[in-house]
């Protein structure tokens, strides 16, 4: 049997068994607050199953399981750049872990993988020490090492798209029962592990009484609150508006034209009573409101009026949205542009900086291609793990993607990795992984190794933006010896895990 060490940085693959930063041992440094984390590849294993030991460590092992990335879509001689495709589709690649408590990993056609993960508490011992993994008779050594260094709490705000609906859906489990209860804890709790701290909530219910006056029922978003306020996040948001079509001027409130006189009625109820429920419950800090997703030139004039009828309505509330460059200027708080986008109208958003608002930013299904970095299965790994440097470099305060477990209906995440997606009036096919970075896994939810590198991606941010206050010019170094732009990053892995590396020493003075 033979083995290879890979830095989690790079994805791995059944098919591959030479990897630029492959070794025969592995040596894992972490600082306090985070995870020693590992993944061997095993290849030429005898019979269906590897026993998985540790000596010296406790970590948690998972078993890597192989999805399929049916093809590039969305990239052609028009768009392609180094590594945007890593490989040529179809092809499997390990992005799924599934926990292996028993330590007891499948092998297919001789070959399996093995991802570790281990928490290192605030208060951890500092200081190197010897471990091991058992595999057989194979024993890989490995050395820890804890650093004195401690990553911040966290201030950047993340935001993916949770579905509840699409839990109950792909674990065959009624919505609001006790089974669907305990596994949509676990799908909040994964997703707080990786720091995302904002969800999308329930609205409340309108209907109008018996002298037509709307009332409003606000228990859903209530309850939701309530609950994942005590799992550890923060702010949440929902959208007030939505289009019929993508070349329309008209925006649908509640399924009534934003600019009726029925919409305005609609409004000047809905709008206090959430401003006044929110105060209630001591949450009005906790919650950002949506207009209507991704406004373009033909509802930007809708769009900008809808935004000043809630600012009369509720001037309290602070507005956001994610969106592409457009004549929208002024219309709200928080502005979340893709990030193609942002660093073509960068003059202009930090404009909007400049005069008192917020600067997120976003990807999706684009942009695909020309460079930009973004966390699809057909980029390198790293195109993900720089997600949250590029926060730091831009001083970007936030990061949006509306997909943390959007499957699209009838698609099976571990065959199918390109959907057909439909948005209002468009209809396309998504790029590998665009849907979700979790699986619905055997009675649980199973991580991808794209969530575990956002996870690391928030800690290294957190670390870059601590060390700039007492040395900037040490972290912007470090940053952009690496990250220089979101379409200019190095996808060497060991030029990575020297900036990382360089990063944990330097923050250990701070």
């Amino acid at each position: 049997m033979r083995y290879a060490c890979v830095d989690v940085s790079e994805f791995l693959y059944p098919d591959i068994t030479e990897y630029p930063s492959a070794k025969s041992t592995m040596s894992l440094l972490a600082p306090r607050n985070s995870y020693l984390c590992g993944q061997i590849m095993f290849t030429d294993v005898e019979g269906d199953t590897l026993k998985i030991t540790c000596d010296g460590w406790n970590p948690e092992i998972y078993e890597m399981v192989d999805v399929t990335v049916e093809r590039n879509h969305g990239l052609d001689e028009n768009n392609m750049a180094p590594h945007q495709p890593e490989r040529v589709a179809p092809y499997q690649l390990y992005d799924c872990l599934k926990p292996a408590r028993d330590g007891v990993i499948t092998v297919k056609n001789k070959v399996c993988a093995v991802y570790f993960s281990e928490r290192v508490e605030k208060d951890a011992p500092v200081g190197i020490r010897n471990a091991a993994v058992c595999a057989g008779d194979v024993t890989v050594p490995v050395t820890l090492e804890i650093s004195c260094a401690v990553v911040p709490d966290e201030t950047l705000t993340v935001i993916m798209g949770y579905r509840q609906g699409t839990v109950a859906e792909y674990h065959h489990v009624k919505y609001g029962s006790p089974e669907f209860e305990r596994l949509d804890e676990q799908y909040l709790k994964m997703l707080r592990r990786s720091h995302q701290n904002m969800l999308y909530c329930p609205g409340p219910t309108g209907k109008k009484n018996d002298l037509g006056e709307w009332e409003f029922d606000f228990s859903a978003m209530e309850s939701f609150m309530k609950r994942t306020i005590a799992l550890g996040y923060t702010k949440f948001n929902f959208g007030l508006g939505y289009r019929r079509s993508w070349s329309a001027s008209e925006i649908l409130v509640a399924g009534l034209s934003s600019m009726s006189f029925e919409c305005y009625q609609y409004l000047a109820k809905m709008l206090p009573a959430l401003v006044q429920f929110l105060a209630d419950r001591g949450w009005s800090d906790k919650f950002i409101l949506g207009i209507a997703d991704e406004p373009n030139e033909h509802n930007a004039t809708e769009y900008r009026a809808l935004c000043g009828l809630v600012r009369k309505l509720a001037p309290s509330l602070k507005l956001l949205d994610a969106m592409s460059f457009g004549p929208v200027h002024g219309a709200i708080d928080i502005w979340i542009p893709l990030n193609s986008e942002y660093q073509t109208h960068q003059k202009e958003f930090e404009i909007f900086r400049s005069n008192g608002d917020e600067m997120w930013y976003y990807d999706c299904c684009v942009p695909r291609g020309n460079g930009y970095i973004n966390r699809y299965m057909d980029y390198p790994l790293l195109a993900t793990r720089y997600h949250f440097w590029a926060n730091y470099f831009y001083h970007l305060t936030g990061y949006l993607h509306w997909a943390a477990n959007a499957y699209m209906p009838g698609q099976d995440p571990f065959k199918q990795n390109c959907p057909e997606h439909h948005n209002a009036d468009s209809v396309c096919y998504l790029p590998a992984g665009d849907t979700h970075v979790v699986y619905p896994g055997d009675g649980e939810p199973w991580m991808s190794v794209r969530l575990e590198n956002q996870r690391a991606s928030a800690e290294e941010f957190e670390m870059l933006t601590a060390l700039s206050k007492k040395d900037k010019a040490k972290a912007d170094a470090i940053c952009t010896s690496v990250f220089r732009s979101f379409k200019d990053v190095e996808y060497d892995p060991h030029a990575f895990r020297k900036a990382r590396n360089e990063l944990i020493r330097a923050f250990e003075t701070v």
